[in-house]
């Protein structure tokens, strides 16, 4: 169930990315703040490429098989260290990491 949900909050967001990104000329923010992890992917592989792009679309699936499984063990430290481990690697992503991507 909650795979299902992450993939149903996984559309929007990819649609927000894409929108703001502009295809190439516009400002990749929202990417950035939403899917932290493929734009980290993007310093070694020098583009938005399939291994950025299959991390994106499995990003908010796998957020929501974690916040499933939390819930049904009724434990939260895995969503925690999921939160801050994408708050870290958003910030990360506006620090200056990803020049070609401005």
């Amino acid at each position: 169930m909650g795979i299902g949900i992450g993939a149903l909050i996984a559309v929007p967001a990819i649609l927000a990315a894409i929108m703001s990104g502009g295809a190439g000329h516009g400002s990749y923010i929202v990417a950035r703040v939403l899917f932290p992890f493929s734009m980290l992917l993007t310093r070694p592989e020098g583009e938005i490429g399939p291994v950025a792009m299959c991390a994106a679309l499995l990003q908010f699936p796998l957020y929501g098989a974690l916040v499933g499984r939390a819930v049904a063990l009724k434990t939260d430290r895995a969503v925690f260290f999921a939160a801050a481990a994408h708050l870290v690697a958003a910030l990360a992503c506006f620090m200056g990491l990803l020049p070609d991507f401005s």
